[in-house]
């Protein structure tokens, strides 16, 4: 619209400047020779003048289009190319992220013969290797596009994916520290060699790793903490007996790293009591149990010493709940400690209201015990055939009844790894694999007795009077 408005305005200004043209004396004679003359008036030359420019710009308009006609020819071959180029790097990306491998390898052919970028002809000749599972293909690829700028990194990446499909974990660690070193901002290389190092069990490695994603910022906060306290943990655990001190003092920085990880403390807590330091074992516990109880924990509270009374494991175990008073955990125990000094009513009152939350058969099993010492053998055959078909519960089964907790193969820690480290989640391995359970209500197995001078075992058995079947569960003012 302003265009045709311009055209038009212009045309009125043109035919305005002819007529005043026209108006004004004189004129232009040209001289065509032998005597021969033409008189112009001033509209007349101009309009002549007009004419005679347009036709030299047409002249020399032709005359430029010849010239540059093989130029223009070959651009316009070029362009068309480069259409082909983009439109089969294009399609044959799609093809490789579609999965389609043959229609993938057909394309990277055709845009290696168009396309001038070596780059993109890399990249899809790569996919198109990986989208059919040619990772030697897809490694040899990737590694030429390294050695390209700007491809360096992008080709470490792909490279080290296609060396672990192909099961080759040190070149793909190879490529990993490589990028590593490189001054960037993407996560991948620090991800990718702390992956492999934890699956091969390299706890010390993976810390050294850990390491460098803090300074680097790529890894901060409680996952940091979290992580570096299972491999703390995992190095101590695969460490010999010629090791105990170094086991130690790596258990103690896995606990200050995130004192809420039960293996850790347990671990810690266990090496301490074999060193006789009751009172530093039942510290490491107690913070345990504060910041997340654990049925383990306080299963080892239980045989810290051999010789204590039960006077002193019931004022260890009470100092234990009191840490977390409100936690199910603790809220059992105090149910067991009742238990253990023979207060069955408070033991059944403490049981009932766990139960009514959940009744697993960790449970069923304590109200048995309490409902025999209170005397109701039926009551308590009831709930014995109520634990055979009730739930387990996963703390529990960390429990080994040979003696052990969290008894964690590599690739138990491995995945623990991730699942505490980035989440705050235990494993259970027994309860996954429907491993044996410590009968609820008992205590580990502590190591055989030492016999005195006499003969005589220093660890003594008591037996229990008889107790008579009272009428009832409640006490007299309830």
């Amino acid at each position: 619209m302003i265009r045709a408005f311009i055209v038009i305005l212009i045309a009125a200004a043109a035919a305005i400047a002819a007529i005043w043209a026209g108006t004004l004396p004189g004129g232009v004679t040209l001289n065509l020779g032998s005597g021969t003359s033409i008189d112009l008036n001033f509209a007349a030359t101009g309009v002549a003048l007009a004419v005679f420019g347009g036709l030299a710009a047409l002249a020399w308009w032709l005359l430029g289009s010849v010239v540059l006609l093989p130029s223009r020819f070959g651009k316009s071959r070029e362009e068309a190319r480069t259409r082909k180029a983009n439109q089969a790097l294009a399609d044959g990306l799609l093809a490789a992220e579609a999965g389609d491998a043959t229609a993938a390898l057909k394309l990277a052919k055709k845009a290696a013969k168009h396309a001038e970028d070596e780059r993109l002809k890399l990249l899809l000749e790569a996919r198109a290797a990986e989208a059919g599972d040619d990772w030697s293909g897809a490694e040899r690829a990737w590694g030429q596009l390294t050695r390209l700028p700007g491809g360096r990194l992008a080709g470490l990446r792909g490279a080290a994916t296609a060396a672990i499909e192909r099961g080759d974990a040190a070149s793909a660690e190879s490529r990993a520290r490589e990028a590593l070193e490189l001054k960037t901002g993407a996560d991948w290389p620090f991800n990718s060699l702390f992956d492999l190092q934890v699956s091969r069990g390299e706890w010390v490695a993976a810390l050294d790793t850990l390491g460098i994603g803090e300074k680097r910022g790529l890894i901060s906060g409680d996952s940091l903490r979290r992580r570096q306290a299972v491999l703390l943990t995992a190095s101590a655990a695969s460490m010999g007996a010629d090791q105990r001190q170094t086991a130690q003092r790596t258990l103690a920085e896995a606990i200050r790293a995130a004192p809420g990880f039960p293996p850790a403390a347990w671990h810690g807590a266990r090496h301490l009591m074999v060193d006789g330091k009751v009172k530093a074992a039942e510290g490491v516990l107690e913070l345990a149990w504060k910041t997340r109880p654990h049925p383990a924990l306080a299963q080892l509270a239980r045989r810290l010493d051999p010789d204590a009374s039960p006077a002193v494991i019931a004022r260890r175990l009470t100092t234990l709940a009191a840490a977390n008073p409100l936690h199910r955990e603790s809220r059992i125990l105090k149910a067991e400690i009742a238990i253990d000094a023979k207060d069955w009513i408070g033991g059944v009152k403490a049981l009932a209201l766990l139960v009514e939350e959940k009744p697993t058969a960790r449970l069923c099993l304590l109200m048995e015990r309490a409902l025999k010492g209170y005397g109701d053998k039926p009551e308590a055959d009831r709930w014995a055939r109520m634990a055979t078909t009730a739930s387990r519960e996963a703390d529990w089964s960390d429990i080994d009844p040979r003696g052990g907790a969290f008894d964690y193969d590599a690739k138990d820690w491995s995945r623990l790894v991730y699942a505490f480290g980035d989440v705050g989640d235990l494993i259970h391995a027994r309860h996954e694999s429907f491993g044996r359970e410590l009968e609820a209500g008992r205590t580990i197995a502590l190591p055989a007795p030492v016999e005195d001078t006499e003969g005589v075992s220093s660890v003594s058995t008591k037996v229990a009077g008889a107790i008579g079947p009272p009428l009832d569960y409640a006490s007299d003012d309830d």
